[in-house]
């Protein structure tokens, strides 16, 4: 009877894991859509804005434009995490990366503690 529950909760844990990996890929899918509709918007035209030059002022529409960049470019390593199976693990200390942390900024590559600098 045992090994029943055991199996039985082993089972309950995979499905309730695949669901959550299945949520974040959508979130994921979402903000990848957002971000290249905004790349599009601001480099309409196939031509991106001018990249400042020197060290003066950086122009409001290419610092717009290379965030959304870097977003779609974070976003598509985060699907690629997912689909190799290590979505989710901290690149720094390779604990798992909590849940919220991941709802809440799904692309990112450390846990909490790492980013902040206290490991």
């Amino acid at each position: 009877m045992g090994d029943i529950r055991s199996a039985s909760r082993l089972l309950g844990e995979y499905q309730r894991h695949t669901a959550q990996l299945e949520e974040l890929r959508a979130l994921l899918h979402e903000r990848l859509t957002a971000a290249r509709e905004e790349w599009r918007a601001l480099t309409e035209g196939g031509r991106e804005p001018e990249r400042p030059a020197g060290d003066g002022p950086v122009p409001l529409a290419w610092g717009r434009a290379e965030r959304a960049r870097t977003a779609v470019a974070e976003i598509e390593a985060a699907i690629e995490r997912l689909d190799f199976g290590v979505y989710g693990t901290c690149g720094r200390c390779g604990t798992f990366i909590a849940l919220e942390r991941l709802r809440s900024v799904p692309h990112t590559r450390r846990c909490a503690a790492c980013d902040d600098g206290r490991k």
